[in-house]
């Protein structure tokens, strides 16, 4: 297997674990059982054992891959839209995050806005691999 498509598998592959291990954070968070600094517990401890490790996979290797062919991002407008949505989603992986850390601290006692940033967060995942795929707007 290439190099580029080897990254490419494991990009995808670590985007897959990414987005299921922050949907969990996001459920956890906004379940109601148990306390919430126990639910603020729970969700950081998949934030950090799952959910950042396949981030850390999915941006290193998709960084890698665009530092192989620079030219990838220029040359291809629906690259553009595709990280675009990548970065919305990236910063919400991280406010996600952070209410799970204020909410196991006892800072918070629920769950707050996180379902609305978790459609978002979904809403911009789902945009980010729609470009990909669709290669919409059309090559350049």
């Amino acid at each position: 297997m290439r190099l580029d498509r080897a990254l490419i598998w494991l990009h995808v592959t670590g985007n897959i674990f990414w987005i299921g291990a922050l949907a969990a954070v996001a459920f956890v968070m906004l379940s109601n059982v148990g306390e919430a600094k126990w639910r603020g517990e729970l969700a950081l401890k998949i934030y950090l054992s799952l959910a950042v490790p396949a981030f850390v996979v999915s941006f290193m290797t998709g960084f890698s891959r665009l530092l192989m062919d620079t030219g990838l991002y220029l040359k291809q407008p629906w690259m553009h839209a595709k990280l675009l949505f990548a970065v919305i989603a990236i910063a919400l992986h991280h406010v996600i995050g952070g209410r799970a850390k204020k909410m196991q601290s006892g800072a918070v006692s629920d769950a707050g806005p996180t379902k609305a940033l978790l459609g978002v967060f979904a809403l911009s995942a789902v945009l980010a691999a729609f470009f990909v795929v669709m290669q919409v707007p059309g090559r350049g």
